[in-house]
């Protein structure tokens, strides 16, 4: 299939992407379709598969693009329809069994699932680094704040105490700020009909995978030293 192909076969689940967002996972490494002797991009049934899955972490579990192809390049790649689950390769010994889909559990619940203690999980919450939602008498939390919570103990399980992760927290919230500085101005386009929706998305995807990018290469610089 060419390349208008597939964007007609994905469009039906994803009427938003567009052949530059197809070729931006194409960049990003997450799909290699093969090149005919002219040079056109030649995707396979495979490649449309790869390219559905990709999508759904996006849009479904809110996954980061450099997350998606580490899930990838570990071989990890499930359906994540009802009965499905994903997990964070560099870390699944770690975290244990993925949640499946989405959830909505009590404290005790999330708890158990991470491997955790109820009163390590209220402090996570009061850092600000999981939130829960009343649901009548309880707080319940979700499939984000597992995710959430599992990584936060990878960092405890190396000594690390929960107070130290709201640094985490606070540059997130710093560099959202700025990012929301500057996709302000295409908010207020988007509202006045003058730009398209999945133009918007494709930008916000681009910055924070960017974003990621670099706030990994600039620690991993700080920390070079250490691997000498």
């Amino acid at each position: 299939m060419n390349i208008g192909e597939v964007l007609q076969i994905l469009e039906e689940e994803f009427p938003d992407v567009t052949v530059s967002k197809l070729r931006y996972l194409e960049s990003r490494g997450l799909v290699r379709p093969e090149r005919s002797p002219a040079g056109y991009r030649r995707y396979t049934d495979a490649d449309v598969s790869r390219l559905t899955w990709v999508l759904r972490q996006q849009r479904d579990r809110f996954l980061p693009l450099k997350i998606i192809a580490e899930i990838l390049e570990d071989g990890y790649m499930e359906d994540t329809e009802e009965g499905g689950s994903v997990s964070v390769p560099a870390f699944r010994e770690q975290i244990g069994s993925p949640s499946s889909g989405s959830v909505s559990m009590s404290r005790s619940e999330l708890a158990r699932m991470v491997g955790l203690g109820e009163e390590v999980v209220g402090e996570l919450e009061r850092l600000g680094l999981i939130e829960g939602r009343s649901a009548g008498r309880t707080r319940v939390y979700d499939d984000e704040d597992v995710l959430v919570a599992r990584v936060a103990a990878c960092f405890l399980g190396h000594g690390l105490d929960a107070r130290h992760l709201r640094g985490f927290l606070v540059s997130a919230k710093r560099e959202a700020g700025l990012l929301e500085q500057l996709l302000h101005p295409l908010a207020l386009e988007r509202g006045k009909g003058e730009i398209a929706v999945s133009e918007v998305r494709r930008l916000v995807d681009e910055l924070l995978d960017a974003g990621s990018a670099l706030h990994e290469l600039l620690i991993r610089r700080e920390l070079r030293g250490l691997g000498r």
